[in-house]
């Protein structure tokens, strides 16, 4: 706890030696105190934040804006080290509004600065946790904002600091390569910085070669990941604090599962789940969930390993947007398979499947912000803070109307799957099986067949026929090319009839063919019923379950697994 003790000692200092012109009250200040001595034999992070919390509270009813500016920057740091970033949000911004407000005296201004407490880091904070959220647009917008002050007024600690933030940002949207560009950019002027204290420096430069180690086993790199860990630790740079510990330990355990030392890892993990929780009480199995479930399945202990992520994914979810937790969906969904339990299996794989759209999104937003990003003016940022009242009532407002439409909408999918099930178990019933899926395409590819004599037309018809009949449309390899060599034609000729006869191109017949096909199989075969989706999407000819999910959902309007789980709870 090294580092937090000095952090409070000069935060006490501003809370101790402000001049009677904040406040005579030396009741107030006895509290504080009392407060402040209880606070130093705190090692646990969540109650730190209590009396944090307890103190803010008390220099509210004091309206003793100089402290309560402290305290909120004191809980929205705080809030960050323990990933709760929605905290740490609403007290930077509150922290922002009092800054950008407040008269400050010069003594006042002194010990906040000597607190390091400035608009600059009020903004680069905010970036920090929005951009930990998946708000990329709006963390970019702060790095930028704080990128023109650092340059303006030549601070180096920002100039430092603000590249390693932004190499986050590339390693998030899988730009790993650039993200190892900006984390080495910060790292050489963090070595060359000579205004920055040494504290401050060491800090920060293990937080960047922890993420210079885990960009390079991203891309595959064990050994530069170990290399990076093992210089890190021969500069003593391991052990600063908790939180560095933490991150440390973590990365050191990815190393290890990369190399598939699972019963290492499990040893290591052991004391990265005591220092957890010893630093957050509430949520410590969130530091170590991912590793923890990796190594149980790699040891071949799918159960085990499928109530850790689930329980990591269920903090997860109170922390960040759910889109964030993508690859722990994928990595549930494989375990559950893995255990036999393929219900449980599909359920996260469709998780998995719905959030990669969003994922993506937000892959691509930061890429186009980067690439399309401004710096804006302090004038701009102090025109938008005026307005943040009425876009806080407002948004909450939408935010309202959003949940109930949301709730809504839900319900009327329900019904709408129910519905949609019934009307295909009633096509199926009245034998209808050839009119199951039957589309028809508003814009061909071939309009005119005027160049086909009859006779060819009807052997290229016959040929479909015959390809039908043996099931040929279930193979991968089924594409024109080879549907026109197997029937003797081409591939013009081919997309003509199939255009005139069926009224739909070639791509849109294929499908069609396999989603009835598979409609019957399921409804028939209790035993198909229990394969996962992957494997029914390839017994069909689909290279990939999103391909399959995708059109059996725009044929029949139900997710293969809503299908599947109706036709389980009438057998």
């Amino acid at each position: 706890m090294k580092l937090h003790k000095t952090f409070f000692y000069f935060f006490f200092f501003l809370a101790f030696t402000t001049s009677a012109q904040i406040t005579q009250d030396s009741i107030y200040l006895k509290e504080l105190r009392t407060f402040g001595d209880s606070l130093l034999l705190k090692t646990d992070t969540r109650s730190q934040l209590v009396l944090i919390n307890k103190m803010l509270v008390l220099s509210e009813k004091q309206k003793d804006t100089a402290r309560i500016i402290g305290f909120l920057h004191t809980i929205g740091r705080q809030s960050q080290f323990i990933q709760e970033h929605f905290t740490a949000i609403k007290s930077f911004q509150r922290e922002l509004e009092l800054y950008n407000k407040y008269n400050f005296s010069d003594k006042e201004k002194d010990e906040l600065n000597s607190r390091k407490i400035t608009q600059i880091e009020i903004l680069v904070q905010l970036g920090n946790s929005y951009a930990a959220i998946g708000e990329t647009k709006i963390g970019l917008d702060y790095f930028s904002k704080s990128e023109a002050i650092a340059k303006k007024e030549n601070l180096q600690f920002y100039n430092a600091v603000i590249p390693v933030l932004i190499g986050g940002m590339y390693f998030n949207a899988n730009e790993y390569k650039k993200a190892l560009s900006e984390y080495k950019k910060g790292y050489k002027r963090l070595q060359e910085a000579k205004d920055i204290d040494e504290l401050n420096k060491r800090f920060n430069s293990s937080l960047t070669l922890i993420s210079i180690s885990g960009t390079h086993l991203k891309l595959k790199r064990i050994d530069s990941a170990k290399i990076v860990l093992k210089q890190l630790k021969s500069i003593g740079l391991d052990t600063i604090n908790d939180l560095i510990k933490l991150n440390y330990l973590t990365q050191k355990n990815r190393v290890l599962i990369a190399e598939k030392k699972y019963k290492e890892a499990l040893s290591e993990i052991k004391l990265l789940k005591k220092l957890s929780y010893e630093y957050d009480s509430n949520s410590g199995g969130y530091y170590y969930y991912k590793e923890l479930a990796e190594a149980y399945e790699g040891l071949g202990k799918y159960d085990s390993a499928a109530v850790v992520m689930q329980k990591g994914i269920a903090i997860g979810l109170t922390k960040t947007k759910e889109f964030n937790l993508v690859e722990d969906y994928k990595t549930l969904a494989k375990i559950y398979k893995k255990a036999g339990n393929l219900e449980k299996s599909n359920e996260y794989f469709e998780k998995y499947v719905l959030n990669q759209t969003s994922l993506e999104k937000n892959r691509k937003k930061i890429i186009d912000t980067f690439h399309n990003k401004e710096v804006f003016s302090l004038e701009i940022e102090k025109q938008k803070q005026k307005r943040n009242i009425s876009f806080i009532v407002i948004g909450g407002s939408i935010l309202i109307a959003l949940l109930l439409l949301y709730l809504f909408s839900l319900s009327k999918k329900r019904k709408d799957n129910a519905e949609k099930f019934d009307e295909l178990l009633q096509k199926i019933e009245s034998l209808e099986q050839q009119q199951l899926i039957d589309t028809k395409d508003a814009i061909l590819e071939e309009k005119s067949n005027s160049d086909i004599n009859k006779d060819t037309f009807d052997e290229i018809l016959a040929g479909l026929q015959k390809i039908e009949e043996q099931h040929y449309y279930l193979k991968q390899e089924c594409n024109s090319y080879n549907v026109a060599k197997k029937i003797k034609t081409n591939t013009s000729y081919l997309s003509k009839v199939i255009n005139a006869h069926y009224q739909k191109n070639f791509n849109t017949y294929i499908n069609d063919l396999r989603i009835n096909y598979v409609i019957l199989k399921l409804k028939e075969d209790s035993r198909f019923r229990s394969y996962s989706i992957q494997s029914i999407s390839e017994d069909i000819g689909y290279k990939s379950p999103d391909s399959f999910t995708k059109y059996f959902k725009r044929r029949t309007g139900l997710l293969p697994s809503v299908y599947i789980k109706k036709l389980n709870s009438i057998s």
